[in-house]
């Protein structure tokens, strides 16, 4: 009874998020006016896509926690959907891990595994996680844009498996300051494909994203805001890092 108490307190606060959100960021509004995207600075253009995505993370987490909460309160201990917020994500592969878990387990279960899974070579693995971003993007809808979203997501997920097999952890373990160095930049990339294959899925479509990063990286004078901007990824990626490793050091191994 505690533990379905505490989790109705995370749920309402979830739910207050949300209200604080719509009703005091306008991020939302704007996307949805279909603005003129020049009339915005890259600093502007970048908060419009970060804010949607955090309207569409929460959006997505409140029936999920719910849904959850209705099933502790009937004695039923479902997976937790959400594991991580979707600011503390840097690893492509393990923001997939986390996201929507109940649904991964079963792709996992009934697609993955049976096309192959990981077997057979890094090229079939990749193809498999082809087939199972074009089915998830069908299942959530008939659309060419989430099509987009799903093919994105693989050719983003890419960078990271090559980046794991030219630079592996046990070959770094005498240089552990250079190798987080590496998967900060690493991780900084991640985290802007990672944006960037969602806001075309779920917030904008393809043009308008093309329009948006083109106000965002359009010209030298807009260089100052972007370089700011990958430092401050740069410097999240590593506290994510501190915070995983703190984990650890408590027993806590979340995979995602």
């Amino acid at each position: 009874m505690v533990r379905s108490s505490l989790y109705g307190l995370r749920f309402l606060i979830a739910v207050l998020c949300m209200e604080l959100v719509l009703h005091y960021s306008y991020a939302v509004a704007i996307i949805k006016s279909s603005p003129s995207w020049t009339q915005y600075t890259p600093y502007q253009l970048a908060m419009l896509g970060y804010f949607n995505l955090h309207a569409v993370w929460l959006k997505l987490l409140i029936p999920w926690r719910f849904f959850r909460l209705w099933a502790l309160v009937d004695g039923l201990d479902a997976p937790e959907n959400m594991v991580r917020c979707m600011s503390d994500n840097y690893s492509t592969l393990a923001f997939w891990r986390g996201w929507h878990r109940s649904l991964n387990r079963w792709i996992v279960r009934y697609i993955y595994v049976p096309l192959g899974g990981n077997g057979g070579g890094k090229v079939k693995t990749m193809l498999n996680v082809l087939a199972v971003f074009t089915f998830i993007a069908l299942w959530h809808d008939i659309n060419l844009r989430l099509l987009a979203w799903g093919w994105l997501t693989t050719l983003f997920i890419l960078p990271e498996v090559i980046a794991m097999i030219i630079f592996p952890k046990r070959k770094w373990k005498d240089w552990p300051e250079t190798f987080r160095i590496l998967c900060g930049i690493g991780a900084t990339g991640n985290i802007l494909m990672m944006m960037v294959a969602s806001l075309v899925g779920f917030v904008m479509g393809v043009d308008d994203v093309k329009e948006m990063v083109k106000g965002i990286f359009a010209g030298w004078f807009n260089a100052g805001f972007v370089t700011a901007a990958v430092m401050c990824l740069f410097v999240s990626a590593q506290i994510m890092f501190e915070h995983r490793d703190g984990e650890k050091r408590q027993g806590i191994n979340l995979k995602c």
